[in-house]
């Protein structure tokens, strides 16, 4: 074998290996892409879950920062003053 000849074998083992990586590195992305699609359907489901307990949080908050809340809190404080005097 002459010199051109190792050269052509050595550019076709290099695209081989080149074809390997790149099967070999499809795959990974490929199996990557479902796990974090399966990490994103049971967060969604967990979210589904637990949108309850942020609903009861959110009207707790709306309940605090009602009107209701401001005056009894604006009575609370003409109380504390008057007791301070």
């Amino acid at each position: 074998m002459d010199f051109y000849q190792w050269c052509v074998l050595a550019a076709v083992v290099a695209f081989i290996v080149f074809v390997v990586f790149a099967v070999r590195a499809f795959l990974q992305i490929t199996r990557t892409a479902e796990a974090v699609e399966y990490l994103a359907v049971s967060t969604a489901e967990n979210v589904d879950k637990t949108k309850s307990a942020f609903d009861l949080i959110d009207n707790v908050s709306t309940l605090l920062d009602s009107t209701f809340y401001k005056v009894m809190k604006l009575g609370m404080d003409v109380i504390k003053h008057y007791r301070a005097k």
